[in-house]
């Protein structure tokens, strides 16, 4: 049987008096004092831009008049949820909201999705961020948007990498690497060597995976292949300390570079292996192989030299 298209409800022509004085004392007395707190969490000046006629059009109860507690109570958790991002991404959260809500916007609509929505979602469309709730739940989990709200701006468009994606960079490579570098440096006698991550080459080709949790690790995944792996593979290979294998490596590598690199298939059919190609060590693997053995990263790098 073919699937039943989702038709919204026509908005309400008219509101009952009693559900347009709850709105007035629930929600538009307090509507610039959210905007006030959304934007002191965010620095957006963000406008809160609601159709109550067509919010109230799923009510369930045809008595119902609480229109502005149930809509306030959405913001409510909008505000909740905002303060659990910036405190998680900080600024870099900021600037990924300002750019994927461009239009400073905030709206409560019915899920597209019909009957298999779930009863609170969220996401940004032509710049606004819009509280989506499902068609038969109105008001319901109104404090369940933090998850939904990383989501909508994670996967909203934006220029280089998603939200997640960046955030691992920042806090779980960038913070770290400089001390993995020195170490290696250190091992190799080289204190100039350079750790290239390939952050762009490797991200678009993982954007080809179907489960994008690789997004919430890349950066993880990326620091451990080189402290995990290619850090302490140096040091079981014996180069620290011996001054035949360092210079080798100084001939052999003269860019002084070790780069991790994503390919479509190893030339050795394993799921990491070590290269020498044009003076740079690469370290490869592969989309389905990505963060797996991360201790093999720089296996044999002495036969290569």
């Amino acid at each position: 049987m073919a699937k039943k298209t989702f038709a919204p409800k026509p908005a309400l022509e008219k509101l009952p008096l009693a559900v347009r004085k709850d709105l007035r004392d629930n929600f538009e007395s307090k509507k610039e004092e959210f905007e006030s707190q959304i934007n002191e969490i965010l620095g957006v000046a963000v406008k809160i831009n609601i159709e109550p006629n067509a919010v109230w059009a799923y009510a369930e109860a045809s008595g119902a008049s609480s229109a502005g507690s149930t809509i306030a109570g959405y913001i409510e958790g909008f505000v909740d949820a905002a303060k659990s991002y910036v405190s998680k991404f900080g600024d870099l959260g900021k600037e990924y909201f300002k750019n994927a809500v461009s239009k400073a916007e905030l709206t409560l609509v019915v899920n597209e999705k019909g009957a298999d929505a779930d009863s609170i979602h969220a996401d940004v469309k032509d710049g606004v961020f819009r509280i989506l709730f499902h068609q038969e739940r109105l008001g319901y989990n109104q404090s369940w948007l933090s998850d939904p709200f990383v989501k909508a701006i994670d996967t909203a468009p934006q220029e280089g990498f998603d939200l997640l994606a960046k955030h691992s960079i920042e806090t779980e490579y960038n913070a770290e690497i400089e001390t993995v570098q020195e170490e290696i440096g250190k091992t190799l006698n080289l204190p100039d060597v350079v750790l290239d991550p390939n952050f762009e080459e490797n991200y678009s080709k993982l954007l080809k995976k179907a489960d994008k949790d690789w997004q919430r690790t890349f950066g993880r995944a990326t620091f451990e292949y080189f402290n995990d792996g290619l850090k302490s593979q140096l040091e079981r290979q014996g180069f620290k300390g011996d001054e035949m294998l360092q210079e080798g490596f100084a001939e052999g590598v003269p860019s002084k570079t070790f780069k991790l690199r994503i390919v479509d298939k190893t030339k050795s059919g394993s799921t990491n292996e070590t290269i020498l190609e044009d003076g740079v060590v690469f370290i490869q693997t592969t989309i389905d192989n990505w963060w797996y053995n991360v201790y093999e990263a720089g296996s044999k790098v002495v036969d290569l030299l």
